[in-house]
């Protein structure tokens, strides 16, 4: 059982680091179209503002399964709980207006 869990270890090690480089690239369009705004199509915006929104919550739940993985069950359901909490409080109308100052 414990190299099943290395390796799904390493899997998401390397999902998280993909998804931290998409994430810091999605900034940095998002940095220079700011200040020099070559980006005009709204759906690509859509996309880089959806990214720059679900990207940190994506990694961070990342990084907990990776965690949970090597702890014990009652660790796992308490991470995976949290999880699905913030995820579930995703799809409340509060929760974006919240996000955003509104």
């Amino acid at each position: 059982m414990g190299d099943f869990r290395d390796a799904m270890s390493k899997v998401f090690d390397v999902i998280n680091k993909v998804c931290a480089i998409v994430l810091l690239v999605t900034y940095v369009l998002f940095a220079f179209n700011a200040n020099l705004d070559f980006i005009h199509n709204d759906v690509i915006m859509g996309i880089i503002n959806f990214i720059m929104y679900y990207g940190p919550l994506i990694i961070a739940a990342l990084v907990c399964v990776e965690f949970a993985i090597k702890r014990n069950i009652i660790i796992q359901i308490i991470i995976y709980a949290l999880i699905a909490l913030v995820v579930i409080f995703q799809f409340f109308p509060g929760t974006w207006n919240a996000f955003m100052g509104g």
